[in-house]
């Protein structure tokens, strides 16, 4: 007996997905309209955005925002934006420090340490109003511009269902 109540409860956690199920992902260009389009949903569905980043430690993505609009049947549902950095918690964070040599005519050599840093934030969250086929439009921008200028980054944004 002991053992079955084990074994069911080891289904039942295995099977939750505390994050939630992941609907679609799609890579955000500064200025472009980036969209994830015809997902079915029904109502009362609870959709979140997450913010999947990578960058350098010291980067100024804290300034960088997002807009985002929610269409379900060519009527726009939902408008709004959101700083990428504004979530309730982070996921799959890690820092990686990086050498990079810098080579002269004259002279020694010099060596920089980058930390890099990557994680996933959660955003915003959207109750599904009714059943229907929705598409998400996400334009990210930042009114300072240096951003991708001085960093090589990368972000994207991920639908979720919970």
């Amino acid at each position: 007996m002991k053992k079955n109540i084990a074994v069911l409860l080891v289904l039942v956690l295995a099977s939750c997905n505390p994050i939630g199920e992941t609907l679609g992902e799609t890579p955000l260009f500064e200025n472009t309209i980036s969209s994830i389009d015809d997902i079915e949903l029904k109502k009362g569905d609870e959709v979140v955005f997450w913010s999947k980043v990578a960058t350098r430690k010291d980067s100024s993505f804290l300034k960088y925002k997002m807009r985002y609009s929610i269409s379900c049947e060519g009527k726009i549902v939902k408008y709004d934006s959101t700083y990428i950095s504004d979530g309730i918690h982070a996921i799959n964070s890690k820092t990686e420090i990086d050498e990079i040599t810098h080579s002269f005519e004259k002279g020694k050599d010099s060596i920089e340490y980058a930390k890099n840093w990557e994680f996933e934030i959660e955003n915003i969250s959207f109750e599904i109003p009714k059943d229907g086929k929705y598409n998400f439009d996400f334009k990210f921008y930042s009114p300072e511009m240096e951003f991708f200028a001085k960093n090589s980054s990368s972000t994207s944004i991920i639908i979720r269902k919970k």
